[in-house]
């Protein structure tokens, strides 16, 4: 077996300036983490600096260059993942983006996952489920896909595996050929702590101005939107713990004025009618095997204690 088991990856590219949680995405995960490689991306911010105060021997930064010529621009995020992947040497490839956190109650799991299945060929990668909060840390997106959305982030980086799109999936090209594939993949039972939108309305239209995957995306600083964008019913109180690297930020956005759900919007379009009949069906039979994944289950998925939510019960009859 490789000396090295698991190689931690991230890409960043002006973290500070967009307010990314990128440091906390890369100590999250970096006590089950033999190397980690972080691509970073030609920032005008302090985002060098703050990689460089982690002094920590296994991560390696490799600095690159965003082409203005690629297109779509949002598979800029899956060119810089694949320069990444490039130099993993690990078993296994841990990839979290900038806004994406690991609790540390999941870590030894995790861990224990990818030492069982080292050598297990039938297994290509694992998955966790998206857990978006909304505005501030007490809310969360309780519908698809923001929740019952499940996302490869540990993945075999040797077998001919690329980031593909924006980054948010991959896939397997056998024997490094033409022709890709999803790949074989096993749940982990852990969540995906997802602080991509836990902003004030300010950071947001910034991020949304510069991030390449936001292209055509925009968001007036003087609009409501975190009260415009989702309805009252897509919404949930969030009950659980964050992860402990987050809690410095947690501390400070929370002395912010966070999210009054009761000033949220109520009307209820078409679509987001049959979105929560759809999240509904998940949360009580869950995900069927042939929905619009991209990974091939193996096995089944981890059971689940899904506390009721109240924005969603009964809503359909209003």
């Amino acid at each position: 077996m490789s000396e090295i088991l698991v190689s931690g990856l991230t890409i960043i590219r002006n973290g500070v300036r967009l307010n990314y949680p990128f440091i906390e995405a890369i100590r999250s995960a970096l006590s089950i983490c033999d190397e980690y490689i972080v691509v970073a991306g030609d920032s005008d911010d302090e985002t060098l600096e703050r990689l460089a105060e982690l002094d920590d021997s296994r991560i390696r930064v490799i600095h690159t260059e965003w082409s203005p010529l690629v297109k779509p621009r949002k598979c800029l995020l899956a060119q810089q993942t694949n320069i990444g992947l490039g130099f993993c040497r690990g078993r296994w490839c841990l990839y979290l983006q900038g806004n994406e956190i690991l609790h540390q109650k999941d870590l030894p799991q995790l861990r224990s996952l990818m030492e069982t299945h080292a050598e297990n060929e039938s297994v290509e990668a694992m998955l966790v489920e998206r857990l978006t909060f909304w505005s501030d840390y007490r809310h969360y997106v309780a519908v698809y896909p923001r929740r019952f959305k499940y996302t490869a982030r540990i993945i075999r980086p040797n077998i001919g595996t690329y980031s593909i799109r924006d980054a948010m999936s991959f896939a397997v090209f056998d024997d490094f050929s033409t022709r890709g594939r999803y790949p074989r993949a096993i749940d982990t039972g852990a969540d995906l702590y997802r602080y991509d939108y836990v902003h004030t309305v300010e950071q947001q239209a910034r991020k949304f101005a510069d991030a390449v995957h936001r292209s055509g995306t925009s968001v007036r600083a003087d609009e409501d939107y975190h009260y415009q964008h989702y309805p009252r019913q897509f919404l949930a109180r969030f009950e659980g713990t964050h992860p402990a690297v987050m809690a410095a930020r947690e501390a400070t956005r929370q002395a912010e004025n966070g999210l009054d759900l009761e000033k949220c919007r109520r009307e209820l379009s078409l679509g987001e009618r049959k979105r929560l009949l759809e999240s509904y069906l998940y949360r009580h039979f869950g995900l069927p095997r042939l929905s619009r994944n991209r990974f091939r289950l193996v096995g089944a998925l981890a059971a689940k204690e899904r506390p009721a939510l109240g924005a969603l019960n009964g809503t359909l009859r209003h």
